[in-house]
């Protein structure tokens, strides 16, 4: 990192001396930091979309599979015949682990999603750092 920044617990970037002004070094550091990290950010979200996909497309097809078995309980009024409620908590049951992946993968993608979208605030946040930088010090760069 840089002795002007750290990363918080929760992931985002915090200034290390928040009373202390910033050097438009310093500024052009974090900008560039944070970039990088967007990029980062937003390769997870990507590849979190990707598993999210693939989860969905398992429990489908389990779901299917299990409809379409001869285990499956049949629907109807008749002996041995189960409501549609019935049938589907049974098909639920037998595919929780697709299920539990499903959820678990939009969990992800939506903490991913959270994670890009903090450091794109942020970046906002040190593009005005970086203009008040400019602004007491002077220059367009270093």
């Amino acid at each position: 990192m840089n002795e002007a920044f750290h990363r918080a617990e929760s992931g985002g970037i915090v200034l290390t001396n928040p009373d202390v002004p910033l050097t438009l070094a310093q500024t052009e550091a974090l900008l560039e930091h944070l970039t990088n990290e967007l990029e980062v950010a937003n390769d997870a979200a990507k590849e979190a979309r990707i598993k999210l996909a693939e989860a969905q497309v398992a429990h489908k097809k389990a779901e299917n599979r299990l409809l379409l078995s001869e285990e499956c309980p049949k629907v109807g009024r008749g002996l041995g015949m189960v409501t549609a409620a019935e049938r589907d908590a049974w098909v639920f049951m037998k595919a929780i682990a697709e299920w539990e992946a499903v959820h678990f993968a939009e969990v992800h993608l939506a903490n991913a999603t959270s994670y890009a979208w903090k450091l794109r605030e942020q970046n906002s946040l040190a593009q005005s750092l970086n203009n008040n930088a400019k602004a007491v010090y002077g220059g367009g760069g270093r």
